[in-house]
């Protein structure tokens, strides 16, 4: 740690998030959780659940990592926001309301899919007087139903326009995206002064600064985890990497897969295509299905041994996969969307403009020349250095420390 944070008190940290160790989010709620343990906090993780409606198998023997859902909760939820646009109740309330009494901050991560009632959750922070510190991974806080925009514009103006969107994550079958939104704005703003709204990346930041300028806003990157950052090692020339990679955590999603570029390449000869990821709809292809996996050490192997990563989706604002693969010294192909250009410049790269564009550098083996041919050594360093891990616990830190010093003002007065 560097700056002030090495000199503040050991403090209690609640955070909740949909999943304890999957997903995006998931994996930098766990990995904030398991740093701010180790830097001698005593951090506590309630997640909504796993897989299946399931606990989390990676998270069973931890006492401080706690599934709060049930599949009665969860499946009631679902059923009246399928409905209506929201859910019925929130999982695990009486949990909930003693952790965040003994909490000095309250960290909440994703709050929707099926687990909580947001605007009761709202209330109980508010009367819980503690600083709350929300990371808004997405644009959920801002519309009236989902947490990807991808083009839609309704959200700068009152939501309301989904048509047949609505079937889409997080579906309803009558839109009521207007009236949600208002409501979920009126309960963000119960508190108050004591919120802090955190961003994983600048565009997102500008997003929520927009719709919300009464608020305050931050940016805190998101990073490599422990586990990754660990398995990572020298990273190979371009010479000895072979084939390149498709990654999402469900590869037929609308928007997140290229099919047309999945099947192009797959079809190229000479041209090896990995598939990372479930829901494989391409078993028809020559590509290598990977599927899930869990592994971070396994991960790691991949991407380092890899000469790209093709990445077409535009709809995420900080992805962990360009993360990851940049910081093995994999070569990042993105469609051009806001997250990726500001990530692939900070490393000193560029999108592809088209698919086109990234069939032809695949095929010619010039995936460099998006990185004014920088070798994939310098490129793992960059990345390495300016997604830390060290660095995101550091700024959460100094958050926290932001959040808490009103709090303290007000007891002592």
């Amino acid at each position: 740690m560097t700056g002030g944070s090495t000199s503040l008190p050991p403090m209690r940290i609640l955070a909740l998030n949909i999943r304890a160790t999957q997903g995006g989010a998931g994996r930098m709620a766990y990995d904030l959780h398991q740093r701010l343990g180790a830097a001698g906090h005593r951090p506590r993780l309630l997640y909504g659940y796993g897989s299946g409606i399931a606990p989390d198998p990676q998270a069973l023997a931890e006492p401080e990592v706690e599934m709060i859902g049930s599949r009665p909760v969860v499946l009631a939820n679902f059923a009246t926001h399928l409905l209506g646009g929201g859910e019925l109740v929130t999982a695990g309330a009486a949990l909930i309301r003693g952790a965040a009494a003994e909490a000095d901050v309250i960290h909440l991560h994703a709050v929707h899919h099926w687990y909580v009632r947001w605007g009761g959750l709202a209330r109980m922070l508010r009367d819980s007087g503690k600083p709350v510190v929300i990371t808004a991974h997405d644009w959920w806080l801002l519309t009236g139903r989902c947490g990807f925009v991808r083009d839609c514009s309704g959200w700068t103006r009152r939501c309301g326009e989904c048509g047949n969107r609505r079937f889409e994550d997080l579906p309803t079958l009558l839109d009521r995206s207007a009236a949600v939104r208002r409501a979920r704005h009126r309960a963000l703003r119960m508190l108050g002064e004591r919120l802090t709204i955190v961003c994983p990346s600048h565009h997102l930041a500008r997003d929520h600064a927009r719709i919300f300028p009464d608020l305050e806003v931050v940016c805190v990157p998101n990073a490599l985890d422990l586990g990754f950052e660990a398995a990572l090692g020298p990273p190979l020339a371009t010479t000895d990497r072979r084939g390149h990679l498709f990654c999402a955590s469900d590869l037929g999603a609308p928007g997140k897969i290229d099919p047309g570029l999945v099947r192009a390449l797959a079809a190229e000869p000479g041209v090896t295509v990995g598939l990372i990821g479930r829901g494989n709809p391409f078993r028809d292809t020559a590509a290598v299905e990977h599927g899930e996996v869990r592994s971070r050490a396994a991960l790691a192997t991949l991407y380092g041994g890899a000469r790209g990563l093709l990445f077409p989706s535009r709809m995420d604002n900080a992805p962990l996969t360009i993360i990851e693969a940049l910081s093995a010294g994999c070569y990042v192909l993105a469609y051009p969307s806001s997250a990726a250009r500001e990530m692939l410049a900070l490393v000193g790269g560029r999108c592809v403009q088209s698919a086109a564009e990234a069939l032809a550098l695949v095929r010619s083996g010039r995936e460099a020349m998006l990185y004014g041919g920088m070798p994939p050594a310098e490129l793992a360093r960059r990345a390495r250095q300016i997604w830390s891990g060290a660095a995101m616990l550091d700024a959460y830190l100094r958050v926290y420390a932001r959040a808490l010093r009103p709090a303290v003002a007000q007891a002592a007065a």
